[in-house]
């Protein structure tokens, strides 16, 4: 059975299972929370943590695990999965990497440790960011490599400024040179990031002297809606005004 733990912020799902778990506890149970939290908040984050009486999963309950994963894929923030149980770590270890949120899997005995690590605030990340509403203009400004919640910080300053009716005419990207990714979850944010705003921005200035910048607006172009443009770092004002000014005559 699954029962859901108190005494958490209401973005985080904390959920105990014990004995054997079926279909009906998923449907009944988890399914409904995580519905009733993705309401409120973006993003959540799932504290699993498998008791001491834990029995496994029946078939219902792994296939509808796997439908709740497929359905909220980018929806989870961070997953703390606590187990003694040998296959249950080592199928998270396996498939955590694929996971778009930050996943850890903990001991029993370092329970503490993962309720610390699920609630603890994100760290203020490497990619510095400035909204120009009166020029609709986005400025980001990575200084290390990138991490998950760059984005989702990055998304929780934008969107709620878009939905109210805003436009973003413009982005530019300063940066002497690329920074990458921490891991890939980071990459898999960026992606997120990219494929929910492209089409909600009219031009990208990449500001940067990296060769691998400099050739990005060739292949990005043939993915990304905006259009894109390279400047040397001396031109930053210039890169700036041309990402927020008007569009093009035809």
């Amino acid at each position: 059975m699954l029962s859901i733990l108190e005494s958490f912020p209401t973005n985080v799902l904390a959920i105990e299972a014990t004995g054997e778990v079926t279909a009906d506890d998923y449907r009944q149970v988890l399914v409904p929370a995580v519905e009733e939290r993705l309401a409120a908040h973006r993003r959540l984050r799932l504290l699993y943590v498998l008791g001491k009486e834990f029995g496994g999963f029946t078939g219902g309950a792994a296939w509808e695990d796997a439908r709740l994963g497929l359905k909220h894929f980018t929806s989870f923030e961070r997953i703390a999965v606590v187990s003694d149980t040998d296959w249950v770590r080592r199928m998270v270890r396996g498939f955590g990497f694929a996971l778009p949120g930050e996943v850890r899997v903990y001991d029993p005995e370092d329970l503490e440790q993962a309720r610390n690590w699920i609630v603890e605030p994100n760290d203020p990340g490497e990619l510095a960011f400035h909204l120009d509403e009166s020029k609709g203009l986005l400025v980001l400004e990575p200084r290390d490599e990138l991490e998950a919640g760059d984005f989702e910080r990055l998304a929780a300053a934008v969107d709620p400024w878009l939905a109210a009716g805003n436009t973003l005419s413009g982005i530019a990207v300063i940066a002497e040179e690329f920074p990458g990714w921490d891991d890939f979850a980071a990459f898999s944010a960026h992606l997120g990031f990219v494929r929910e705003h492209h089409r909600k921005v009219r031009r990208v200035a990449l500001v940067s002297d990296s060769r691998f910048l400099a050739a990005l607006p060739r292949l990005a172009g043939l993915f990304v809606h905006a259009e894109l443009r390279q400047f040397p770092m001396q031109e930053r004002e210039p890169a700036l005004a041309w990402a927020s000014g008007p569009p093009a005559a035809p």
